[in-house]
């Protein structure tokens, strides 16, 4: 009998953690270009509207941009921590 199956599900485990650890990478680079957008100006305008928006959501735009930072890097960290498992010798 041989291992085959087991080596093969290691295989696509590695494959898939660093799939994964690359959509954390790509989150991060798509804030950091939404981001940059939203957050270095005021893409909703400089008029009455655009300031009143202002006053009432550039908290919660700072939130939303933290939290998607954050997402972004334990997705990565997620991946590269089941890749190191799906590389790990059994038993360790």
């Amino acid at each position: 009998m041989t291992d085959l199956p087991a080596r093969a599900a290691v295989a696509r485990a590695a494959a898939g953690a660093r799939d994964l650890a690359e959509a954390g990478r790509v989150l991060s680079a798509r804030r950091a270009e939404v981001g940059t957008t939203v957050a270095g100006g005021r893409p909703w305008g400089e008029d009455r509207a655009g300031r009143a928006f202002d006053r009432r959501y550039r908290a919660i735009e700072e939130q939303v941009l933290d939290a998607w930072e954050q997402l972004a890097a334990y997705v990565e960290s997620l991946g590269e921590a089941a890749e190191r498992s799906a590389a790990a010798p059994e038993g360790s």
